[in-house]
């Protein structure tokens, strides 16, 4: 059971997300210059969704998660809203050739992120409630499978979007949480190669897919179409060297880097603070790994132990996944970077995750 009295909210887990947020204003500012008739366009629509996501970040901060424990109907809600609503994008005008986005009244927002903390909490949930299953192959089977079927809709819905990345992160989080959530290990020997030999037919069967892998590996044969984004990335990068060229000096994101606010701004923020900025910033994202460490292991309820683990992957696996992208270690994925890059929806649902991590935070003792 969860402590009756609970704890203040985890400081330094504040201090390092609006840290990374306050980043990602400062750059967004930078990077999105030259491609709005008015510089500040950009960064004011980027203040809009950090306002609305602090908000929100201090309501759930206030919420007491562990009733889900036991009244698991709003989570079961929340599932059942979100998979509708992916189910809706498929009925909106594509944006960049992908059903992605829902726009409403001039906005828009991207369901896919939105059900990202609820996977988590999902699983979390399944996990914790048939912990006694898993000492059992025979209950332990039924169980996984389930788990799978529950999981199966709302990834195929963002893999036809097309969102490979996505898909990926959200399967890799979700298996992470099965195994720390007490599984059979044989079971995982199984999955594994199972879930490779699934996304290797993927990418080999779709040509989409199959050109960004072979640009990863050989961005040089096609520098001025599939290659190009690697190519100016680390060009980017090169440039800016131990200390970088300074704020709003960088040259790539005139026209040569595309998306140098969204997806690759860790490449314009290496061009002009060079390697010192971008270790700071990799250093801020271990600090909310060391700290959601902290907190799951500080908590007794396993339910909030379980989701504290997989929130914190969440935000911290995306992370890494975009900055290999922009280093050229992974192929490109169109993950954004959390806290950073320019999205109303990304930097909204991060700041979300973050309030559920800072009200799991109180439960320690």
């Amino acid at each position: 059971m969860a402590p009756d009295v609970r704890r203040p909210i985890d400081r330094a887990l504040l201090f390092f997300a609006l840290m990374l947020l306050a980043v990602g204003l400062v750059w967004v500012y930078s990077a999105s210059g030259v491609r709005s008739p008015t510089s500040t366009s950009f960064l004011l629509r980027q203040m809009v969704g950090g306002g609305i996501g602090l908000a929100l970040m201090l309501a759930l901060s206030q919420t007491e998660l562990g009733f889900l424990r036991d009244n698991p109907r709003p989570l079961q809600a929340l599932y059942i809203v979100s998979v509708l609503l992916l189910f809706a994008v498929f009925f909106f005008p594509k944006v960049n050739n992908a059903h992605r986005w829902i726009r409403i009244m001039g906005q828009q927002f991207q369901p896919s992120e939105v059900f990202k903390p609820v996977m988590v909490l999902v699983v979390a949930w399944w996990m914790v409630r048939h912990q006694e299953a898993w000492t059992q192959r025979q209950d332990a089977i039924p169980k996984l499978l389930t788990l799978v079927g529950i999981l199966v809709v709302p990834a195929a819905l963002i893999l036809r979007e097309p969102d490979f990345g996505t898909t990926f992160l959200l399967l890799f989080v979700a298996l992470l949480l099965v195994f720390m959530g007490g599984a059979p290990k044989w079971i995982f020997v199984i999955a594994v190669p199972v879930l490779c030999a699934v996304g290797a037919a993927f990418i080999l069967t779709s040509p989409y897919r199959l050109a960004r892998v072979t640009s990863f590996l050989n961005p040089e044969q096609d520098p001025l179409g599939k290659g190009h984004q690697a190519l100016q990335s680390l060009v980017a990068v090169g440039n800016g060297g131990l200390m970088g060229v300074g704020l709003g000096g960088g040259h790539q994101k005139l026209f040569f880097l595309p998306e140098a606010h969204t997806d690759f701004i860790y490449a314009v923020i290496a061009e002009e603070a060079g390697l010192v900025g971008t270790v700071a910033i990799l250093l801020l994202y271990l600090g909310i790994l060391w700290r959601g460490y902290r907190i799951a292991r500080g908590v007794r309820d396993g339910f909030l132990k379980l989701s504290a683990l997989g929130l914190t992957l969440l935000l911290v696996v995306q992370a890494l996944m975009n900055i290999s992208v922009v280093l050229s270690l992974a192929p490109n994925k169109g993950i954004p970077l959390p806290f950073i890059s320019y999205g109303g929806t990304s930097l909204i649902v991060s700041l979300a995750v973050l309030g559920l991590l800072l009200s799991i935070s109180k439960e320690t003792g």
